[in-house]
């Protein structure tokens, strides 16, 4: 029994270890729920591509979830994004979007890479009885070799979400911080950033709907 525990335990950490998921989020303690009209998706990243795949994805999610959405590249010049921009120019972007309708902003962007390294396998050790130093060594010496290792990229994404409600002045609703694991695909990472994000907004009673 001691050793299926320490195997069911290993095998959780490896996993755990190797899996997307959602490091920290914030809620503003003022909003118990909030609905938008109108989301405008701002997706931060200098490839313009990934760019409008990522906001055309994320539009798509949301519109399934009966919630109107825009993505940014559709809604404004490329110089928004080219250029620098002041505060009066903010304000009067923001103006623009009231006007248009809109209620809330959706930003994303990557804020961090990390290469890692996992050992595969290594549980079985745990699950095992060794008598002798011999076979401790025998059993774990592949380590040494840098044998049965599994390398991947972790992508740390931080997501905002923004009231631009008359008088809330850009108020923040919500911040979720999502560790992404790659999985060499743009769309699969995409994906599993979005199963986070939304159950990440409807746990917090954020734009979506929760049923």
């Amino acid at each position: 029994m001691k050793n299926l525990l320490l195997l069911i335990f290993a095998i959780t950490m490896l996993i755990s270890c190797s899996s997307s998921k959602m490091v920290q989020q914030y809620k503003n303690p003022e909003t118990v729920s909030f609905e938008a009209n109108k989301v405008l998706v701002i997706g931060i990243t200098p490839d313009e591509d990934v760019r409008e795949i990522f906001e055309k994805r994320v539009v798509k999610s949301l519109e399934k979830q009966n919630v109107r959405a825009v993505k940014s590249i559709d809604f404004f010049e490329s110089s928004f994004t080219n250029n620098k921009q002041s505060l009066e120019q903010l304000n009067n972007i923001e103006n623009q979007l009231l006007d248009a309708g809109f209620d809330a902003i959706l930003f994303a962007k990557v804020i961090g890479k990390e290469d890692k390294v996992s050992i595969i396998q290594s549980y079985n050790n745990l699950g095992r009885e060794f008598h002798t130093f011999e076979d401790y060594y025998f059993s774990n010496q592949h380590l040494y070799l840098n044998e049965q290792k599994q390398s991947y990229t972790v992508y740390n994404t931080e997501t905002s979400l923004y009231c631009i409600c008359p008088g809330k002045e850009r108020e923040l609703l919500w911040r979720g911080e999502i560790e992404v694991v790659d999985a060499d695909n743009v769309n699969r990472n995409i994906n599993k950033y979005l199963n986070i994000l939304f159950k990440g907004l409807k746990d917090n009673q954020l734009l979506v709907s929760a049923l």
